[in-house]
């Protein structure tokens, strides 16, 4: 996304070399076993098999356990990683670097530039999409704040890279620094950039950008929280990032369901309100459709006034207002057949359509912030390849 212009208060998109973080692949069973999907993603049952994958796999410093302990839950992780730091079974590396990080899974690749991101506060040239809950912003930013460390890139997606993703392509014709397979058949390859040249290419070409946060908008806003709590603290003005030139490696694009207590279809028929066609059934080939079901019927809403802003947004904007649903006890589930399995006569499920992309960019740009859990985009930097430690 090619920035408007130069801003007149020096806003500008910044990726900066870090010294990384990485696991040792002679201290632990293979470099994949210890990595994991970002926290938000993880239903019960992955973090069971990671759990037992490997003792050192990052789900046991991503998801601190025992939520009765409040603030004190998160002294596990810390100390976990001042064990691992201790044992030499994480090493940081000798000089600052970007990273090109490669994910392939059949024919999903995943592509960028793993750095230390500017913050931008203004919203200027980092540009969120959706809205956070303040609970998962506060969880993370005691996380990070245990720890002292940024364990999981946040994902930003521009376009037109230009020079950078010539860089990016120059790097990855060489051997790569680090290479991993994890359980889901996925492949990983990392390289390093530290030539001064380079690098200074990379930052001029991406300063004439704006960026979209694609995934982590919820550790984003705990990055700026830091740092508005440490402004003296030099390392809190940066935060683990991965930036992704979408017009040479696409991201997908896809919908995160809703789960709804207390809600049934006889709400969704008899109160939807005017603008809005009630079809019995779950009915496909209907653009932008709002699908919901109790478990044994459906009924599928469509717009008949016509939309550009993403289904997302009228729904919780028009039709959860008008269902008299409490928002906080909405639950959100990535997989359509997670959200299926909560169904029931009194706990609706809600099937989304994906955003348009073009839609999620438009908001971005005019300020509009979606709602939260907006969209998923992927494929997303897997969880303890590269990390960082302030």
């Amino acid at each position: 996304m090619p920035a408007s212009g130069p801003d007149p208060n020096g806003s500008a998109l910044r990726l900066e070399p870090l010294r990384a973080w990485r696991f040792v692949a002679g201290k632990v069973s293979a470099l994949g076993a210890v990595t994991s999907p970002p926290y938000d993603v993880l239903e019960p049952a992955i973090v069971r098999r990671l759990t037992d994958s490997d003792l050192h796999n990052m789900v046991r410093l991503i998801l601190p356990r025992d939520p009765d302990l409040g603030p004190g839950r998160y002294d596990e992780p810390a100390r976990r990683l001042a064990e691992w730091q201790r044992a030499g079974v994480v090493i940081q590396d000798q000089r600052p670097a970007l990273y090109v990080y490669e994910q392939r899974l059949g024919n999903a690749v995943l592509c960028g530039l793993v750095g230390a991101l500017g913050l931008d506060p203004a919203r200027r040239v980092v540009l969120p999409h959706e809205g956070v809950m303040p609970h998962w912003v506060d969880d993370r930013l005691e996380l990070m704040e245990a720890t002292d460390a940024d364990l999981e890139p946040i994902l930003l997606a521009y376009g037109d890279g230009g020079a950078a993703s010539d860089a990016v392509d120059r790097a990855r014709a060489g051997e790569p620094w680090l290479e991993a397979d994890t359980e889901n058949g996925a492949q990983h390859r990392i390289w390093r950039i530290e030539d001064p040249a380079e690098l200074a290419t990379i930052g001029a070409e991406l300063a004439k950008h704006e960026a979209l946060i694609a995934d982590g908008h919820h550790r984003y806003a705990a990055y700026l929280e830091r740092h508005r709590r440490e402004p003296a603290r030099a390392s809190t003005a940066v935060g683990l990032a991965m930036l992704v030139d979408y017009d040479r490696h696409p991201l997908t694009l896809e919908p995160i369901h809703r789960v709804i207590p207390g809600l049934d279809l006889a709400t969704v028929s008899g109160r939807t309100p005017a603008g809005w066609q009630v079809l019995r059934g779950r009915v496909d080939g209907v653009p932008d459709r709002i699908a919901v079901t109790d478990g044994s019927d459906w009924v599928t809403l469509r717009s008949t006034r016509g939309q550009e802003a993403p289904t997302v947004a009228l729904l919780h904007d028009v039709l959860l207002p008008a269902w008299g649903v409490v928002e906080v006890e909405i639950s959100f589930h990535h997989a359509l057949s997670d959200a299926l399995a909560l169904a029931g006569p009194q706990q609706a499920v809600v099937e989304l359509a994906a955003p348009k992309m073009d839609q999620v960019l438009r908001s971005a740009v005019q300020g509009v912030v979606l709602p939260q859990k907006a969209t998923s985009f992927g494929p997303k930097p897997r969880v303890g390849l590269l990390f960082r430690t302030l």
